[in-house]
């Protein structure tokens, strides 16, 4: 991964000197030509209480303080109102994602609706995601019991006191700080077991993949034994997607059922009730294929790619650990689900594709491996934004998976890291979203460019949202001595009101108002951006080099 600008390196290559100023360690790193500008990202720091919306340069356009951690997902609604799940202890569910709050915010930060899921028997967990009839679909651990987890055929090797299955209810948000289930789907509901004949579910596994394997376990914890972490929703389909991180999976299931029938294994558009319509990524969790077939590892974050956008209909998906000579990496995902037009996944196990459609993954594994967190948005000019969770960083990748934008969120459990400081490795973040600008969330809001995050004068030279650029011939530019020793002088049928000088980290060092003229005698040889402003606030940037 690329830790500089790349036109400072390009720059520093031709003239064969650099200026080792204070490193950028945080913030904005990259940004070229090819970035999808116009618009904002919305992101949820894992280790603080603060929702950000940022420019593509950094600049905070909004921001959201909380009372509680994430806990983890952050979505902003058309209306501009920010909803987002909190955590708050349950000492009944301790793992990851852990959350069992919902708050929705209006633009200025006030909370304007809270309802909470948090008790012995069930948490809300990891991702909600709001419905076009506003109403919200939400991930809940549902606890089983020993004896009822046992008695119902699951290995008594895989039980600890209790076993937490994954439900989906969905909430009907009402007055201020409540809410009613209009809908819920269960795990429980939909099990099998090749284990014990004698007890319920007993079935051969590979002969009903739209049943979920009660003794399929790859994880760590007996406990967390799927581990749901994103859901998404088509409306035109009127079908929920779910990520099983320890199934390595994606599930598709039915929404148009009622509740009753989603319990059952008939009704709904489908006819299937509440079973699974198609499933991928792992065959091995419903005894089909080989392990050479397994294609998902512990993923992250699958999300339908919307109509009109490149890859439409499509699943993007973040990989988080797959292995090729014995080394870890991830990938960002992007394949074609075996669906037709009516929404059906036919009969023809394992299920289809065999492969992905797009993935991006880097020569270094290192500088894309997240074990945990990290999503993947497809943009609609084709390009694909990543969020590496781990680490924190934001990546920008085109259609031919070259970079054109790289953040590093510089928000850790230890507060806002200092420009030049190591990041601690406790920046996570679960998730990064693209808005695009005419969002009908951004009409008649104040946008206003604030500080950016980490450091308020320190951003880089070449990167502004708000300014006209003009290009060096439209006003007759010449910037002379260049090279330069004590002074650069600027003739230009501009009128300057603002002369300053940048180093390729974005530190701006030098300013000299009201003059053509302005000094060099105290930087020390190397390359430099030149900043021209003039009183109508066109801005021209030219490349100077001091050499004595």
């Amino acid at each position: 991964m690329k830790k500089f600008l790349i036109l400072s390196v390009l720059l520093i290559l031709a003239i064969g000197s650099s200026v080792l100023a204070q490193p950028v360690t945080v913030g904005l790193i990259q940004h070229e030509a090819g970035s999808l500008d116009d618009g904002y990202v919305l992101f949820s720091p894992n280790n603080a209480n603060i929702t950000y919306l940022i420019d593509k340069c950094g600049y905070v356009r909004n921001k959201w303080v909380c009372h509680y951690r994430p806990g983890f997902s952050a979505v902003l609604l058309p209306d501009g109102s920010l909803l987002r799940t909190n955590y708050i202890e349950n000492k009944n569910f301790v793992a990851g994602g852990s959350g069992g709050l919902i708050q929705k915010f209006d633009w200025a930060d006030n909370v304007i609706w809270s309802y909470s899921i948090s008790n012995e028997n069930e948490c809300l967990h990891h991702d909600i995601k709001p419905m076009p009839n506003g109403n919200i679909l939400a991930i809940c651990w549902d606890k089983i019991s020993y004896y009822d987890a046992l008695n119902q055929g699951r290995k008594a090797e895989l039980i600890d006191s209790c076993v937490w299955s994954e439900k989906i209810v969905e909430l009907r948000p009402i007055g201020k700080d409540s809410a009613e289930i209009v809908w819920e789907w269960k795990v429980w509901d939909h099990i099998v077991q090749n284990a014990d004949q004698m007890k319920p579910h007993y079935a051969d596994i590979a002969s009903h993949p739209e049943l979920i394997d009660v003794n399929f376990t790859i994880a760590s914890t007996l406990r967390d034994w799927l581990h749901f972490n994103a859901i998404d929703y088509n409306e035109k389909l009127d079908q929920i997607l779910l990520t099983s991180h320890n199934f390595s999976e994606i599930w598709i299931i039915d929404h148009s059922t009622t509740t009753k029938e989603a319990a059952s294994h008939s009704g709904g558009k489908r006819g299937k009730g509440g079973d699974l319509l198609y499933r991928w990524g792992n065959p091995l969790a419903y005894g089909s294929g080989k392990p050479t077939d397994q294609i998902f590892f512990l993923p992250h974050d699958a999300n339908w790619i919307p109509e009109g956008y490149p890859n439409a209909n499509c699943i993007s998906i973040f990989n988080n650990q797959r292995f090729y000579n014995n080394v870890r990496y991830s990938s960002a995902d992007i394949f074609k689900p075996a669906v037709d037009s009516n929404g059906d996944y036919g009969s023809s196990y394992p299920y289809g594709p065999a492969s992905v459609k797009w993935s991006y993954s880097t020569d270094n594994p290192e500088d894309l491996f997240s074990p945990t967190l990290s999503s993947v948005q497809q943009l609609s000019n084709g390009n694909v934004l990543i969020c590496n969770g781990n680490l924190g960083d934001f990546i920008e990748v085109d259609s031919t998976k070259n970079e054109v934008w790289y953040y590093i969120s510089p928000v850790s459990i230890f507060g806002i890291t200092a420009q030049g400081s190591g990041i601690q490795m406790t920046n996570q973040v679960f998730r990064c979203t693209f808005y695009p600008d005419d969002y009908s969330a951004f009409t008649g809001k104040d946008l206003k460019k604030k500080d950016i995050i980490e450091d308020k004068n320190r951003v880089s030279a070449g990167c502004s949202l708000d300014t006209t650029y003009v290009e060096d011939s439209e006003y007759n530019l010449s910037v002379y001595p260049n090279p330069a020793k004590d002074y650069i002088t600027v003739n230009t049928d501009l009128n300057p009101c603002k002369l300053s000088i940048f180093d390729f980290q974005g530190q701006e060092l030098i300013t000299q108002s009201k003059s053509r003229t302005i000094s060099t005698k105290e930087l020390p040889n190397g390359i430099y951006l030149l900043r021209i402003t003039d009183s109508n606030g066109h801005i021209v940037y030219n490349k100077i080099a001091i050499t004595r």
